[in-house]
């Protein structure tokens, strides 16, 4: 546990891979220029974040999870898919989200839609906070996300998206100034603009730290919509059939480089790494 509690305070180290050129013309559809079908790594997962569910970059360079069932933070290694370490910080639960905000240690969700709140107290031992809000299980809560530019937790639906609000996809902000969720979605996803073959259905988000573009992914449609940080969809992008069976987890290190996790319905649980491509 000490390791986990020392790389929330350590400085970024670099660890990601290098950038790719590519012809212009063969960039994929999806603006921020990732090739889906390619990935520079595909790692296995032990056994148990066969489930994963949530992915952040730590301050080290190493990335933070949770999955399904546990209120555990694993500490995981990128370049091997180990697990190096272990937070708990609550009794067993449906955990969808985990996210590192600068100063503010660690957060994470619920699909209830509950917040948690993760640092040390003044010994250096950990503590957690719950923070509870206006979602419920009906939303089925799945993503979240550190919206710098706007000192905000971006939290997504992947069912009910509120009241009145017809056939989208919603995302709330979680003001982390006063700690209180809009009282409306920040931004949506329109369903008949983001649904294929099958129902684009949020299962996690991440915001660029270069554009400040929104990233959402769906373990439904197996695919990721970006978003103009105005809410103006950008594009939508299928995984090809073999990658990413069920992808749950998305992460950005600081240079652009694109971590996703996927669950292992049949298998064990994946991390994938993507560089970003320059033209």
């Amino acid at each position: 546990m000490r390791t986990l509690l020392i790389s929330l305070l350590a400085l970024a180290a670099c660890m990601d891979a290098p950038r790719r050129s590519v012809d212009p013309e063969a960039l994929p559809s999806v603006p921020g220029s990732y090739r889906l079908d390619a990935p520079d790594a595909v790692l296995e997962l032990p056994n148990e974040l066969k489930e994963i569910s949530g992915l952040t970059v730590l301050p080290s360079g190493r990335l933070g999870a949770v999955q399904d069932e546990r209120g555990v933070v694993f500490e995981i290694d990128p370049l091997t898919g180990a697990i190096v370490d272990r937070l708990p910080f609550a009794s067993d639960g449906d955990f969808e989200g985990v996210e590192l905000v600068p100063g503010r240690a660690l957060w994470a969700l619920r699909s209830d839609g509950d917040l948690y709140h993760l640092d040390r107290d003044s010994t250096g031992a950990p503590r957690t906070r719950k923070v509870k809000n206006a979602l419920r299980s009906r939303n089925d809560v799945e993503g979240l996300a550190y919206d710098a530019a706007r000192n905000r937790l971006l939290v997504a639906c992947k069912e009910w998206p509120g009241k009145d609000l017809g056939d989208v996809r919603a995302i709330y902000a979680f003001d982390l100034a006063t700690e209180t969720l809009s009282a409306r979605p920040v931004l949506v996803l329109r369903e008949a603009e983001v649904d294929g073959q099958r129902p684009f259905k949020p299962s996690a988000l991440a915001v660029h730290p270069s554009t400040g573009r929104v990233y959402v992914l769906s373990s439904v449609r197996r695919a990721i919509a970006v978003l103009d940080p105005d809410g103006t969809l950008l594009g939508v992008t299928d995984f090809p059939a073999g990658i990413a069976p069920q992808p749950e987890g998305l992460a950005f290190s600081p240079n652009g480089t694109l971590y996703v996790a996927s669950e292992g319905p049949t298998g064990p649980g994946t991390l994938l790494r993507f560089a970003p491509l320059t033209p």
